[in-house]
């Protein structure tokens, strides 16, 4: 709840990926990381670690964590649970002067949500090589601004490295599944792929009034027709596919001028890798068929494509037993959001834990979760790590 104010506009809170409200959340979560005697260090990309170590030094660390950055108008749950949750882990491990064969750290990702910089999952894209440093430095927000200049600007420039042994994230499901079902955990087997497209339809602009419906090339309509048309193709797909038109900007943006451009988005998300692979073709094939069909020219380019990710079955199953042993109700499920967990699923054994969402609300003001489940999901972070450092992080 206190950091849930940093960043509070009205009943929302706005942390976009470095702005001025998120540089004074990661500072405000370093201060919490000092006040546990950890390691803090910042890599290149700005991602946050801090590491109690453990007795054997030689072993990469166990890492828990999610992110600070939020959506506009965001709720205070989604991603600081996970990273607050790990660091409160650390303190009960503090508290009762318990020591760990190996070290435990917490780690905060880079630009998750990716709503003022694309791709999202960038910190952790970056962290495990599926991102260029450089590439990610040089992308933009809509008022021209860079990642390095905001990293340099806000302080979080760094140049450390750091080393996963395994990465567990809770997270709030985002979603209505465990609340309706009413169950306390979500074993998350795995992410759905995402794939997001910018494209641009440019036809005419012309006058309202004078112009005949026939002799238009109207952009906006071209967009419009695409918007109900994704709809159609996600449904044919099935499976669970869903397809998003989340932005569209006519220009010139005037009442009495038909439209001669469309800036638009695509956000498509399916499960199955197969049906994930046929779903980007036939998104692809409808937009350039509607851009023919109504005379407009067309850009398109392809921002992210985040392939579908099965967790390992080790760590899977070792959440799921903790569950159990705590007297949990749960299901396994697969993540319908995209997180920065399925990019450590590259690079070292992974699982999520999922907590429930009064009324599946999220991104939004009314996101909601409860103090016990909150502290169920604590718990099952805090069990898998005892655990995992014991026994290391490739569980038979």
């Amino acid at each position: 709840m206190e950091m849930g104010e940093v960043g509070r506009e009205g009943q929302g809170v706005n942390r976009l990926a470095l702005n001025d409200a998120n540089k004074e959340g990661r500072d405000l979560l370093i201060s919490y990381m000092h006040e546990e005697g950890l390691d803090v260090s910042v890599d290149r990309i700005g991602n946050i670690f801090a590491l109690r170590k453990g007795r054997d030094s030689r072993e990469p660390p166990i890492v828990m964590g999610s992110h600070m950055d939020t959506v506009r108008n965001a709720g205070v749950f989604d991603g600081a649970l996970g990273v607050l949750s790990s660091l409160e882990v650390i303190r009960f491990l503090n508290q009762h002067d318990i020591e760990t064969r190996r070290g435990v750290a917490v780690a905060a990702f880079t630009n998750e949500e990716g709503a003022r910089f694309q791709p999202d999952m960038m910190g952790s894209m970056v962290f495990t090589g599926q991102l260029g440093i450089e590439e990610a430095w040089k992308a933009e927000d809509d008022d021209g601004v860079t990642v390095k200049d905001e990293l340099k600007r806000t302080g979080y420039l760094g140049s450390d490295e750091f080393h996963a042994g395994c990465f567990l994230e809770l997270h709030v499901e985002q979603g209505p599944v465990l609340h309706s079902e009413g169950l306390e955990v979500g074993v998350v087997e795995g992410v759905q792929g995402m794939a997001w497209w910018d494209g641009e339809y440019t036809g005419e602009a012309n006058h309202a009034g004078t112009t005949p419906l026939n002799l238009r090339r109207d952009a906006l309509l071209a967009a419009a027709d695409l918007c109900c048309r994704l709809r159609e193709t996600a449904e044919a797909l099935g499976h669970g596919s869903v397809a998003t038109m989340g932005r569209l900007h006519p220009r010139p943006d005037i009442r009495n001028v038909v439209p001669g451009g469309a800036f638009f988005t695509v956000d498509f998300r399916q499960y199955e890798s197969q049906r994930y692979e046929e779903g980007q073709k036939q998104v692809v094939k409808l937009i350039e068929e509607i851009a023919e069909k109504h005379r407009v020219s067309l850009s398109l380019e392809q921002t992210v494509d985040a392939k579908p990710i099965r967790f390992d079955t080790g760590m899977v199953d070792l959440v799921e037993k903790k569950t159990r042993e705590l007297g949990l109700t749960y299901k396994r499920m697969h993540s319908g959001a995209g997180h920065d967990a399925q990019f450590m699923s590259y690079i070292c054994p992974t699982a999520m834990i999922f907590v429930p969402s009064i009324n599946g609300r999220s991104h939004c003001p009314e996101e909601r979760t409860t103090k016990a489940d909150c502290v169920n999901g604590a718990n099952i972070l805090l069990q898998c790590a005892l655990e995992l450092s014991e026994k290391g992080c490739r569980i038979p």
